[in-house]
This record gives C-alpha cells, structure tokens and sequence, in this order.
C-alpha cells in the first residue's frame, strides 16, 4: 500500500551507525516491531515528538512493542524551500528494556555535546544532500524494509 503525503511535510528517519549494526543483529520479529513503529511515526501526519513516550536528559525515548525502547533524538521543523523536514536521529535501541536508571541520571555531557553536534542543522546548506549523505529513511524506504 502506497502512503499519500497531505502536506508538505516530511519526517525521515535516520541511524547512528552502531544502532544499524545493533537492529539487524535482533531477531526478525524485533527489526519489524522497531521497523513497523518508525514507519508508525513516519507516515504519521503528527509530529514526531507526539509519539514521545519519555525525555531523558536531551534523549527523547520511543517505544516499540512492550520491551524495545529507542534512545533517539528528534529534530523539528526543519525548513528547505517549500518543504518542512522532520528527522528521528536513533541512536540507541534497547530490546528488552533493562536500562539502569542511575546511569541514564548521569548523562555524559560528551555524549551530550555530540549529540548537539551530530544533530544541528545550522551549517546545513541542503537538507536533501544532508538527508542522502545520512542514508535517511523515508516512509517509503520503510515500507520496502518490511516487504
């Protein structure tokens, strides 16, 4: 089933290299319940920040399924031309939500810091060469994952 745009937004989806590598090590009912869930949210015509189910520090989590939970950070708003961009940067997921809550309370400003960097859009010139040079998913792409 093909998905019609109603509007000129657009929210993509985009992996930190070791989130990649860590989904296509889970078995293949979890890469389709996380798959499933992002194209939820993807094709959505919310916002992706209103499938928010928890902030932590500067992370906002989303839930797949009981257990998974995806450690993302979710950039709004973007605007390029006629268009407004939405990007889910995931950089972690967590299959069986077994977190030690202490940890996450200690939040690494490093990981903060690069977090900031890895997700801002001020020296972007082109949000469409941004999207490609990421690999950054489309409702589409997701779609074609899944089949």
């Amino acid at each position: 089933m093909s998905r019609v745009p109603l509007s000129d937004e657009e929210t993509y989806v985009i992996f930190a290299a070791e989130t990649l590598s860590n989904l296509q090590s889970l078995d293949g009912s979890k890469q389709q319940q996380i798959l499933s869930r992002l194209l939820d949210i993807v094709a959505s015509a919310n916002l992706p920040s209103q499938f928010r189910h928890e902030t932590i520090g500067s992370l906002d989590i989303l839930t797949a399924g009981d257990q998974c939970r995806l450690y993302t950070k979710i950039v709004e708003n973007i605007p390029e031309g006629n268009a407004t961009y939405h990007l889910i940067f995931v950089l972690y997921i967590d299959d069986k939500h077994e977190y030690n809550q202490s940890e996450l309370a200690t939040y690494d400003p490093l990981a903060d810091s690069f977090l900031s960097v890895a997700t801002s859009m001020d020296d972007v010139e082109s949000v469409e060469d941004y999207l490609a040079e990421k690999n950054a998913l489309s409702a589409e792409d997701l779609e074609d994952l899944l089949s």
